[in-house]
C-alpha cells in the first residue's frame, strides 16, 4: 500500500462520512479542485501596527493590500499570550476546555506539552486527507528535545522550527541544574536570569530541521524560514498542501529584550519603537514574498492565505493608532491584548473589500477544514464556528458569531459587536471605549442593561475550567504561585476522540 493510499484510507477512518466512498472504493477529487491553505501567524503583533486596522505607522502595506483584496475580521479574540493562543488556534477549543488557561512554555521549561493523544490539531486532519503539510517558525507548545516526534504526531510532514530551549553553548557551570531547581521552586529571579541563555530565534539561530538540530552563525532565522517556506510551496505545487507559518517576528529575543534589529538596519542604538517598526516592516515584506511565490507558481487562485497575530504587542511599546498613541496589551484581556488581526485572502474564492465584525481563534480550525472540504470528526468537540460561508460570500450566509470569548487564568470575557463583559463584573462599550475607561456595570441605560443580561447568559452557559493535563510552567505561573495564588493542578485526562 502506497503512502498516498494509506493516508487516504486513514482519512476515511478518521473522518468517517466525510470521505466519498462507493462500494468500498474512494472517489478522490481532482487535485485542481482541492485548495491549498497557508496560515501565517505573526508573534506579539498588535492591531495598532496594522494599517488596515487603523495604524498610523505605515509599516504594513503588503498585508494591508491583502486585507483590502480579501476579508478582514474587525474583532478576533484569542488568549493574550503565546502558548494558550496557539493552542486555541490549532485545536479550535477554548482554554477552559484544554486546561491551558495560563501560558505554558514547553520549549523552554519542559514538563510536557500539547499531547496529540488528547488534542487534535487541524494539520493532522489535512495530512490524513492527503495534503502535504509543513511548519516553519515557532511551535513552542512541545519541547522538541524531550519529544522529538511531536511535530510528526501533530500531522506535519516537514518542519524547520526554532526549538526555544536553553542553548547548551551558552550554559556555564551548573546553569542547567540551577535552572531545573528554579523551575521546581517557582524562582522567578533565577529563571529570568537564565532564560537570557535561550537559543536564538534571530541572529546566529539554533533551529531544528526535520528532526536535526542546526546552528547557523551569522544568519538571521526569519530569512532561513523564508527560504524553507517557498521551497516547500515549490516542491508541492502539483499537490494540495497546508503550510503553517508561525513567524518568530515580531517577538523580542528574550523575556527582557523586546526588540531585535533586522538585516534592514543593524543599528541597535535606536528607540525601541523604531527597531520594532523595522521588525513589523520586515515581517510585512516576508508575507508579501510568500504571496508573490504563490503568484509565480500560479497557485494564488487556488490558495487560501490566512494572516493572523497571536496576541497584542508588549506593553513597553507604543504606536500611533487612529490618531492617538496607544500601548501594547500583551498578557492583558484588554482589546489591545486579546483583540487580534485576522485576514483571509483568496482572489478567486473570497470576494474582497469586505469586513466581518466578529471571529475568534477557535473559528480557524473549522473554517479552513470546510474551505478545503475536510470533514471534522463528529465526536471532536470544537468551540469554533466555521466562517467559510461568509468568506465565500454566499448570499444567504448569516454571521457565524453573535459573541466572541477570551480567557486568561480564571478570568473570562465575552463581547458582542459593541459591549464587553468580564466574569469579574466589569462592563464596557468596547466599540466606543477601546481603552475601557468607563465601567458601565452600574448603568441603568436600557441598551446597557440588555447587553449585560445577554452577555451574562453567555458566560453562565460555559462549562467550568478543565484542569490542565500537565503542570503549567511559565513566568506567569511562577509569579502566581510565588504570590500564593492558586494555580490549577494537573489531572490525567482521557482522549475526547
Amino acid at each position: 500500500m502506497t503512502g498516498r493510499i494509506f493516508r487516504t484510507v486513514s482519512a476515511c477512518l478518521l473522518i468517517g462520512h466525510g470521505c466519498g466512498v462507493a462500494a468500498g472504493v474512494e472517489v478522490a477529487p481532482a487535485k485542481s479542485a482541492r485548495p491549498n491553505v497557508v496560515v501565517i501567524l505573526l508573534d506579539n503583533f498588535g492591531q495598532e501596527w496594522f494599517g488596515c486596522y487603523g495604524s498610523d505607522e505605515g509599516r504594513t502595506p503588503r498585508i494591508d493590500a491583502l486585507a483590502a483584496g480579501g476579508v478582514r475580521f474587525e474583532h478576533c479574540y484569542t488568549a493574550p499570550i503565546c502558548g494558550p493562543s496557539r493552542t486555541v488556534l490549532l485545536t479550535g477549543r477554548y482554554p477552559f476546555r484544554t486546561g491551558f488557561t495560563l501560558h505554558h512554555d514547553a520549549g523552554l521549561y519542559g514538563g510536557g506539552g500539547l499531547d496529540p493523544k488528547l488534542e487534535t490539531v487541524f494539520p493532522r486532519l489535512f495530512q490524513a486527507a492527503g495534503y502535504k503539510t509543513a511548519i516553519a517558525g515557532k511551535w513552542q507548545i512541545n519541547n522538541l528535545y524531550d519529544e522529538p516526534d511531536a511535530l510528526a504526531r501533530h500531522g506535519f510532514d516537514e518542519h524547520l522550527v526554532w526549538p526555544g530551549s536553553l542553548d547548551p553553548a551558552k550554559l556555564t557551570g551548573d546553569d542547567r541544574s540551577r535552572f531545573e531547581r528554579a523551575i521546581a521552586a517557582d524562582d522567578v529571579p533565577t529563571t529570568v536570569e537564565l532564560i537570557q541563555k535561550t537559543e536564538s530565534r534571530y541572529w546566529d539561530p539554533s533551529l531544528i530541521r526535520n528532526g536535526h538540530r542546526e546552528v547557523r552563525p551569522g544568519e538571521y532565522a526569519p530569512d532561513l524560514f523564508q527560504e524553507f517556506a517557498p521551497d516547500f510551496l515549490t516542491r508541492h505545487r502539483d499537490e494540495p498542501f497546508l503550510l503553517y507559518y508561525p513567524m518568530v517576528l515580531t517577538h523580542g529575543a528574550t523575556f527582557t529584550q523586546p526588540v531585535v534589529p533586522t538585516p534592514a538596519n543593524r543599528d541597535a542604538n535606536r528607540p525601541h519603537e523604531e527597531i520594532y517598526g523595522d521588525m513589523v516592516a520586515y515581517a510585512d515584506r516576508l508575507v508579501g514574498e510568500v504571496v508573490a511565490k504563490l503568484d509565480e507558481l500560479k497557485l494564488r487562485d487556488n490558495t487560501y492565505v490566512v494572516i493572523a497575530s497571536d496576541n497584542g504587542t508588549e506593553s513597553r511599546l507604543t504606536a500611533r493608532f487612529r490618531g492617538r498613541t496607544v500601548h501594547g496589551g500583551l498578557y492583558s484581556l484588554s482589546e489591545a491584548g486579546g483583540d487580534t488581526a485576522l485576514i483571509v485572502n483568496a482572489p478567486s474564492r473570497v470576494p474582497g473589500r469586505r469586513t466581518v465584525k466578529l471571529a475568534d481563534f477557535t473559528d480557524v480550525f473549522p473554517t479552513v477544514c470546510e474551505l478545503a472540504g475536510i470533514a471534522v470528526p463528529p465526536n471532536l468537540v470544537l468551540d469554533g464556528r466555521s466562517q467559510a460561508a461568509v468568506l465565500r460570500g454566499d448570499p444567504a450566509a448569516k454571521p457565524a458569531r453573535e459573541w466572541i470569548f477570551n480567557q486568561l487564568h480564571t478570568r473570562r470575557v465575552v463581547r458582542d459587536q459593541r459591549f464587553k463583559l468580564y466574569s469579574t463584573g466589569e462592563l464596557f462599550d468596547a466599540e466606543g471605549d477601546r481603552e475601557e475607561t468607563q465601567n458601565l456595570a452600574a448603568s441603568d441605560d436600557p441598551a446597557v442593561v440588555a447587553a449585560r443580561k445577554r452577555l451574562e447568559g453567555v458566560l453562565a452557559s460555559l462549562p467550568p475550567d478543565s484542569p490542565p493535563p500537565i503542570k503549567l510552567l511559565s513566568q506567569s505561573a511562577f509569579k502566581l504561585r510565588a504570590a500564593g495564588v492558586k494555580v490549577a493542578e494537573p489531572v490525567r485526562k482521557t482522549p475526547e476522540m
